[in-house]
């Protein structure tokens, strides 16, 4: 699946990071690379938890097949694991390459032991990125309807972006573009990116104050914007038929 991109970390570090406790069953769906970017997070601070992931294609998994936990799937409807396996069940940027995600969120709840967590980061604003199709945008409002449908809890419902605050770019002077940009995407940390992030900010801080000319020589920042969601299973099955 499409590698995560820097808001998925952010968002991730900041609703859900304490989710991940020692103990813990995770299954991680779409991994990117091998340990992949939560695993290493967890592997650094030393949080014990049995830690497998998923995907359906070696198109698109980008190394993960390496790690010994791997699971692979030949139907992404369908996953060869048994009902209430995992205490969470994890995924970044994979909902929207789904053909019926509707479906797919009901595999990940079947997987999901009584009591656990159901977590998704997803696109909301980000350029078409086929691995292989690039179907849905889902906001905040869509994922906690879809929790109603499944008598889900919606524990953490959110649709931001937190790398304007990452970069330290006053809403004021900042003017963002929610939409990622192909050419010069700002979820890179490079050396290159930062400079020009901040050539823009102070470009728009001299402009933003010249009200004749500012709407034609603003220099918009991109930043991305993505759907966090954290549902909880009830102790009981109760899902519709």
């Amino acid at each position: 699946m499409l590698m995560a991109h820097l808001n998925g970390h952010l968002l991730w570090h900041k609703y859900v990071e304490s989710y991940f406790t020692p103990g813990k069953k995770i299954l991680e769906i779409g991994p990117a690379g091998y340990p992949t970017y939560y695993e290493n997070v967890l592997n650094n601070n030393h949080i014990n938890t049995t830690y497998k992931v998923l995907d359906v294609s070696n198109e698109f998994i980008s190394g993960a097949e390496k790690n010994p936990n791997f699971i692979c799937s030949h139907d992404e409807l369908n996953y060869p694991i048994d009902n209430d396996s995992f205490d969470i069940v994890f995924s970044d940027q994979v909902l929207a390459h789904v053909k019926y995600f509707w479906l797919w969120y009901k595999e990940l709840i079947r997987i999901t032991k009584p009591g656990g967590h159901i977590i998704t980061i997803s696109s909301y604003s980000y350029p078409p990125c086929p691995s292989p199709i690039d179907a849905w945008r889902v906001h905040s409002d869509g994922m906690v309807q879809l929790n109603n449908y499944y008598n889900l809890k919606t524990i953490v419902c959110k649709t931001e972006s937190l790398e304007m605050e990452k970069y330290n770019i006053p809403k004021k002077v900042g003017h963002y573009y929610p939409g990622a940009s192909v050419k010069n995407p700002f979820s890179s940390s490079s050396t290159k990116n930062l400079f020009l992030i901040n050539s823009k900010k102070y470009w728009n801080s001299f402009i933003g104050k010249i009200p004749k000319i500012r709407s034609l020589l603003l220099n918009p920042i991109n930043v991305a914007f993505d759907t966090i969601t954290v549902a909880e299973k009830p102790q009981y099955n109760s899902e519709p038929e």
